[in-house]
């Protein structure tokens, strides 16, 4: 997919995955060496180990929260280590049936929808942004990031030699005229996405970007795109209440990792704050794990 084969150009977000486990700090690691990290379930068993925690049960949960929010492939430091069920009995759906799903609520008929968009066969980013809207407005917080990151793609001119496509291009010159400030745009959603998604959602690829995006933009464009982050955060909350659905959940995951604290996400004023209450949540204190860009946490 064009979308993807864009994606990995820029490459927004790291996703690898190292399956090597926990090795102990011994305080010489040269500076060129990442420090320890929490990236597979071996990883957290080694870091809970002895802890009395019913590990399954709140692995389960822990996927179950980020999966109604939208991450339906790989969780690899929760132990999913491919898509989801659903992820992969959409991914074959006829598209009636998607259509159908979608219409009804459905968040992974949504992203599907959207995924299709970006295929080879449609190549069509405007229905792909609306199709993540849809799934953003249904409370994907996977959708947000998307968004932000297909603009942030789609606003690098420099990428237009990848696809010879006129329809393709026609397409993209439509999305843009429609968003003339492409590149607020994206970090205002990536922003939408950490005031959503709260901690949780606050992993240090996704803060390096934002802080990326937001020093391209400055203060004055950053300020700004604060400002349409609390807005977009506003609308979706409005149309889910006129479906009847919760506004938004407050409750955190029973664990996850993310950076230390979600203001290194938000570059925004102290007033911007997510709705994702972690006030309950303490850091775990894992013996080895010295790094000043990951916490494990575990909420009651």
């Amino acid at each position: 997919m064009l979308g993807i084969l864009l994606y990995v150009v820029l490459s927004i977000v790291d996703q690898s995955i190292d399956p090597d486990p926990i090795t102990l700090d011994t305080g010489d690691n040269p500076e060129n060496v990442a420090p320890p990290a929490i990236r597979t379930r071996t990883d957290l068993e080694l870091a809970l180990n002895g802890k009395g925690i019913d590990l399954e049960a709140e692995l389960q949960a822990t996927i179950n929260w980020y999966q109604q929010r939208g991450f339906l492939g790989p969780l690899p430091v929760y132990g999913r280590m491919a898509p989801s069920t659903l992820q992969k009995a959409y991914a074959t759906a006829a598209a009636s049936d998607l259509l159908q799903l979608a219409g009804s609520g459905d968040i992974a008929a949504a992203q599907a929808l959207a995924e299709l968009s970006m295929s080879s066969v449609n190549n069509n980013p405007v229905d792909a942004i609306e199709w993540y809207r849809q799934a953003a407005s249904y409370g994907s917080v996977y959708a947000m990031f998307r968004i932000g990151e297909l603009l942030q793609v789609f606003s690098n001119r420099q990428l237009d030699i990848f696809s010879s496509d006129p329809v393709y291009a026609s397409r993209l010159q439509e999305l843009r005229t429609n968003n003339p400030l492409m590149d607020r745009d994206a970090l205002a959603w990536a922003i939408t996405g950490v005031l959503a998604g709260g901690l949780p959602m606050a992993q240090p690829a996704t803060v390096e970007n934002i802080a990326a995006m937001a020093a391209q933009l400055g203060e004055g464009g950053t300020v700004r795109a604060c400002d349409k982050a609390n807005r977009i955060l506003l609308d979706l909350a409005a149309e889910r209440r006129s479906r009847n659905r919760l506004v938004f959940s407050t409750t955190p995951p029973p664990l996850f990792v993310s950076v230390p604290d979600v203001r290194l996400a938000l570059p925004c004023e102290a007033s911007a704050m997510p709705i994702i209450d972690s006030s309950a949540c303490a850091a775990v204190s894992v013996p080895g794990l010295v790094n000043p860009n990951q916490t494990l946490w575990r909420c009651q």
